[in-house]
């Protein structure tokens, strides 16, 4: 059945992309949505690049008419956003945007999806003035295939005449009352929608209490739980432990994947000493692979070969392929 999950938090510099401590900025976190690389910087040599993150489904800048052409540039909105905030008073951690977290129904189709989100955000933003930079993300294919998800960021200021305005300020009730309203207008608009498409499934943002449900209610674990699993310098193998440094994918003209890796001198104790050379090409021989990893890999290992690998470790290491 469809769920209700909608989570707001304000986009912050000096918090990472996932919400941890360090060095980060609407670029970086704009970037990591859409799946891109862009400039930190108008002509600067630095980037945020997560040209190579799978899973983004759809992504759409979404402008309230009569905004100037530059903002359709996804580098262009962010970095001109950064640009007005170094004049703040507090640039080191000033409040750039509206961070927000949503789940889609599971019961609609992409499409559907997207037609959903699109509506979401010109009811709540463009037709009140605000920019708003949108995708639609995939679910993990190792965890629930149900939790396709909507990423939305919106800046605290207008842009007004050819750059960003005053910044919205919130007190405590006000901030509130703001989530109440989006979380409220997202129950509404959703089930609209999966009414108009037939599904008879419904969500409620009212808390479990309130609809008189007898059950704990679910823990949303968030990207830093996610991080902690899958971090390439921690894959857990029977013996030995091997961190994946770099990976490399080519491919020739008969349609074969040959993947190259290269893995830590100090864990290659158990393998043998290879002086931290890249281990030998690889070309998947699906007949000896699990059932789980060729659905994987045909599913999203191949534009994603460093996530498929940190999944499957073994498969990347000779004489390491399993039985089937």
């Amino acid at each position: 059945m469809a769920i209700f999950h909608l989570s707001h938090k304000f986009l912050k510099r000096g918090l990472g992309v996932g919400g941890d401590h360090g060095h980060a900025s609407s670029v970086a976190k704009a970037a990591y949505n859409a799946g891109q690389k862009i400039e930190d910087h108008k002509g600067s040599t630095s980037y945020s690049d997560y040209s190579r993150k799978g899973g983004i489904l759809y992504d759409e800048i979404t402008l309230p008419a009569g905004t100037p052409a530059w903002a359709n540039n996804r580098g262009e909105l962010w970095r001109r956003l950064e640009a007005r905030e170094d004049k703040s008073t507090r640039r080191k951690d000033a409040i750039l945007a509206h961070n927000i977290d949503i789940a889609l129904p599971h019961e609609l189709t992409l499409e559907q999806n997207i037609f959903l989100a699109r509506d979401y955000v010109r009811e709540q933003f463009t037709r009140k003035g605000y920019a708003a930079d949108w995708a639609i993300h995939s679910a993990d294919p190792r965890g629930d295939n149900r939790n396709i998800h909507l990423h939305i960021l919106v800046p605290l200021r207008k842009i007004t005449g050819e750059s960003y305005g005053i910044k919205d300020r919130y007190t405590k009730g006000d901030l509130s009352q703001k989530i109440k309203g989006l979380r409220r207008s997202w129950a509404a608009l959703a089930n609209r929608h999966l009414k108009r498409y037939g599904v008879a499934a419904q969500i409620d943002d009212r808390s479990l209490r309130a609809q008189c449900i007898d059950r704990k209610p679910s823990k949303h674990h968030g990207q830093r739980s996610k991080v902690r699993r899958m971090r390439l310098d921690s894959i857990r193998l029977p013996q030995p432990r091997a961190p994946i440094v770099r990976m490399n994918k080519t491919a020739s003209k008969d349609g074969s994947i040959t993947v190259t890796a290269s893995i830590r001198h100090s864990a290659l104790s158990g393998i043998g000493n290879l002086d931290n050379r890249p281990i030998a090409p690889m070309k998947p021989d699906r007949r000896g692979w699990p059932k789980a990893a060729i659905i994987d890999w045909e599913t999203w290992g191949h534009l994603n070969p460093v996530r498929f690998f940190a999944l499957w470790p073994e498969l990347s290491i000779p004489g390491g392929r399993p039985t089937p």
